[in-house]
């Protein structure tokens, strides 16, 4: 069943390649986060209020059940590809991590006041593509190097908003299909080859959230329920 029709995110903002979604904790219910590479320079990030007008939340900019015109950061730079997740520590930061077009990951992240900060530290370079996860404020990320090798690097919380990358003994795990089949499942087919992603929420009980590109370049958001 689907949560919601297709949404547009970030009409006509130049975005290019993936967008990676998060589920945050703010709002009565979490809202949806989205990160998103500038065409040309910097990045984007829009939110979702995930809230129903009873909750009586007041977010005069965004109302409940639709998607903010989005922020820009991050500029003086080009990015490939970024990453966002809902961060335990802060309290309620939020994590991003962006490849450059020099292949340098950069590590980011939110906090109530300053918004979005970088780390002098970088998480790697000479990067093609990486994944992030995270569990309980540590950072995974597994990388396939320029020259085809992979790796797997890890952040713990000691010096926390500070990190350090450390070499994890482990398999990189980089390839993940499902987007791409739910959405075809569901009779999708102007996705851009390689955008589609999919994160999970609590939203409605349940709910897949995928998001991919068109081919008219836009962001797209689809709400699939358990």
């Amino acid at each position: 069943m689907l949560s919601e029709n297709i949404m547009t995110v970030g009409a006509h903002r130049p975005i290019a390649g993936r967008v990676s979604l998060a589920q945050g904790v703010y709002g009565a219910r979490g809202n949806l986060e989205i990160v998103a590479c500038d065409a040309t320079d910097g990045l984007w990030v829009f939110w979702f209020n995930a809230d129903a007008p009873a909750d009586s939340v007041d977010t005069p900019d965004v109302p409940p059940g639709q998607w903010s015109t989005g922020l820009a950061f991050a500029s003086g730079s080009r990015y490939r590809d970024a990453q966002i997740v809902q961060s335990t520590l802060g309290p309620d930061h939020l994590e991003v991590v962006a490849l450059t077009d020099a292949g340098v990951l950069e590590s980011w992240y939110w906090s109530p006041g300053p918004g979005f900060q970088r780390r002098a530290v970088h998480a790697a370079a000479s990067v093609r593509r990486f994944r992030l996860t995270h569990r309980d404020g540590i950072l995974t990320l597994d990388i396939e190097k320029v020259d085809g090798t992979t790796a797997v690097v890890s952040s713990g919380v000691e010096r926390y908003p500070n990190r350090i990358w450390m070499p994890v003994k482990a398999t990189a795990v980089l390839d993940d299909d499902r987007a791409a089949e739910a959405l075809e499942a569901h009779g999708i087919r102007d996705v851009v080859p390689g955008t589609a992603r999919a994160a999970r929420s609590t939203r409605d009980g349940g709910t897949t959230e995928l998001t991919w590109r068109d081919r008219d370049g836009s962001i797209r958001h689809l709400g699939v329920r358990d």
